[in-house]
């Protein structure tokens, strides 16, 4: 089956990837191109800390295992504030675990903002998709929680710059094949949302590194925006904030992590459910 996937794929591969560059293409590539403002930032000494979630859950007979953590790292890899909850229930959706790891990451995000030992904190993600997500009275309280916080996200499929245009893909699809990998931002954006304004900004920190998109918090004019980036430039690897990798991988909870505290909980053989396939 595989076989015919892949002759498929070499077959229409042009055809396809002529669909994104529609009647459009042209005229919003020329409109990214003239937002575009080429920067190398230069590095600014600064304590910076990086913010981050994670949950995982096992199924076992009718019960859910689940362990849900959040927390803020200094680039030094300095455990500035952290939380986790693990417990066994009837039902563990992903939905209700997301919101749950969200809600929890806002707290913690307050508790590092109140140590007072970070110039900038960056958060991993968006704050428009976290928001989106949350009832509106919970995520009015976590917008007050981020405060001055950054938002840094490796991936995006927002149209808001774009969209108006007719734009196919995401507005970082044509910020990254007008800025030819070279480093620089794109001129602040204004968002309006429920829960007060930010500025959207497309970044690459450093020369063919990989495009961020990042949020900031109230106002950002010109000037903002370059010393925010000479910051995230001072503790950065391969153009990512080095406190956001930290963060991630003090946070992450992985499959083997969940399967050794299932073995703690004594929820992780299931005998005989895979006899059927030799498994």
């Amino acid at each position: 089956m595989l076989r015919q996937v892949y002759l498929d794929a070499l077959k229409t591969r042009e055809q396809k990837i002529s669909r994104i560059k529609d009647s459009n293409y042209e005229a919003i590539s020329k409109h990214a191109a003239a937002n575009w403002i080429s920067y190398r930032p230069s590095p600014r000494s600064c304590r910076s800390a990086g913010v981050d979630s994670s949950w995982n859950k096992r199924a076992y007979q009718g019960l859910n295992l689940y362990v849900i953590d959040a927390v803020a790292v200094s680039s030094t890899n300095e455990v500035i504030a952290s939380d986790y909850v693990d417990d066994i229930a009837e039902s563990a959706r992903r939905e209700t675990l997301e919101t749950r790891a969200m809600a929890m990451e806002a707290s913690v995000t307050q508790k590092a903002a109140e140590a007072g030992k970070s110039d900038v904190i960056c958060v991993d993600g968006s704050i428009v998709a976290r928001l989106n997500k949350r009832p509106a009275s919970a995520a009015f309280d976590d917008a007050k929680k981020y405060r001055d916080s950054v938002f840094v996200a490796k991936s995006s499929e927002s149209r808001a710059q774009f969209g108006t245009l007719g734009s196919m893909a995401g507005d970082i699809f044509y910020y990254n094949r007008i800025s030819n990998s070279s480093a620089g931002y794109s001129a602040p954006c204004k968002v309006d949302t429920p829960y007060g304004s930010l500025n959207e900004v497309y970044a690459r920190i450093r020369d063919s590194t990989p495009m961020l998109r990042i949020e900031i918090l109230g106002q950002a004019a010109d000037q903002e925006v370059r010393s925010m980036l000479d910051k995230l430039c001072y503790h950065s690897v391969a153009g990512y904030p080095y406190c956001l990798k930290l963060a991630h991988n003090t946070c992450k909870i992985s499959d083997v992590d969940i399967e050794r505290i299932a073995g703690i909980f004594s929820l992780r053989n299931e005998h005989g459910a895979r006899d059927a396939l030799n498994e």
